[in-house]
């Protein structure tokens, strides 16, 4: 075999491991327990890349200060290691790259690379010589994420195949995270009108620390102005219930879970027009309706006017359209 079909089916090999990869890691967000999820999700980024130790991090960034959440992570690393860098911060040579070229991954080896003495120093502290970084930006919550993966004095240097698949693997992660978080906060919870609600995470600050996709085209409608990653409100279990967005607040722990939802135009009507104009389109009668709610047929008649009016209908057919749109808590 030449060369070169040497190095195509090595090429082959390592693209295949990197698509299992990422099949295990959504199967974990899907199934792991939120507790264990970051712990089995570097396992299997140590298959694929090995490392002997690695930091996840979340925060957000505010005058040039990163703010470390309760998702950050230390693996293989005891928990005063957080403590002894932040006394080196300043001197982290990585921490200033990696937030200048932001997604970028890069590589280094503390004893042969031009690094602080300060950093060099912290590696030595705790067992590492290579070290390869990457810093994304969360574009839905706005919070700032890094990985840093460590390797010994005696280990290999991180290769730039390396260097390409972690990089390429880094937005996965923090969707994968998201997943895991929203999924094992949300599991309990049942929402029949699920199509219409976007879930997201926050801390008792109103700092989001996960979200779908669709979250900020969701709050612009209430707040055209907001940019993350804090929340233009601050979660309460009263939740909101604005001119345009719903959003209902449930405590989880130290967190909590946010169901957001567009008002819809049946909402509009008081609670007996809500009634009257479920029970129509269900097909009740005016006397039926009466008879079921205690009124007279005429005070029906009269609601129906009034709902029409405000919901810009005049037919049968248009009113059952918009009563498809209802929230489940107002049918049950």
């Amino acid at each position: 075999m030449k060369s070169h079909d040497i190095s195509f089916a090595q090429e082959d090999e390592r693209l295949t491991m990197f698509s299992q990869t990422l099949f295990e890691i959504y199967r974990l967000a899907r199934e792991e327990p939120i507790e264990r999820f970051l712990d089995t999700m570097l396992e299997c980024v140590r298959a694929l890349i090995p490392f002997q130790s690695a930091w996840w991090g979340r925060g957000s960034e505010a005058d040039s200060a990163i703010v470390h959440l309760n998702s950050s992570y230390l693996y293989n690393l005891p928990e005063h290691y957080f403590d002894a860098w932040t006394k080196i911060r300043d001197q982290d040579t990585v921490f200033e790259v990696t937030h200048r070229y932001i997604g970028q991954a890069i590589k280094l080896d503390l004893e042969k690379d031009d690094v602080s003495n300060e950093l060099r120093a912290l590696g030595e502290a705790y067992q590492y010589t290579k070290l390869m970084c990457v810093h994304c930006e969360d574009q839905v919550t706005c919070l700032g994420n890094h990985l840093s993966l460590y390797r010994r004095q005696s280990d290999a240097n991180f290769t730039e195949s390396e260097r390409q698949f972690f990089q390429a693997l880094m937005p996965h992660l923090l969707s994968a995270s998201s997943i895991n978080q929203i999924r094992s906060h949300s599991q309990l919870f049942y929402y029949r009108s699920e199509s219409q609600v976007i879930l997201a995470t926050c801390n008792s600050n109103g700092l989001l620390l996960s979200a779908e996709p669709a979250l900020a085209e969701l709050l612009q409608l209430e707040f055209p102005d907001w940019y993350g990653p804090r929340l233009p409100f601050k979660p309460t279990p009263e939740g909101i219930h604005g001119k345009h967005l719903v959003v209902e607040v449930y405590p989880r722990g130290d967190q909590f879970l946010l169901a957001l939802r567009p008002v819809c135009a049946i909402e509009q009507l008081s609670s007996r027009e809500q009634e009257v104009a479920l029970l129509f389109g269900r097909g009740s009668t005016y006397k039926e309706i009466a008879r079921e709610l205690g009124v007279s047929p005429n005070t029906i008649r009269y609601h129906l006017r009034s709902i029409y009016l405000k919901l810009g209908t005049s037919n049968k057919a248009d009113l059952i359209r918009l009563l498809a749109d209802i929230p489940s808590m107002l049918s049950d």
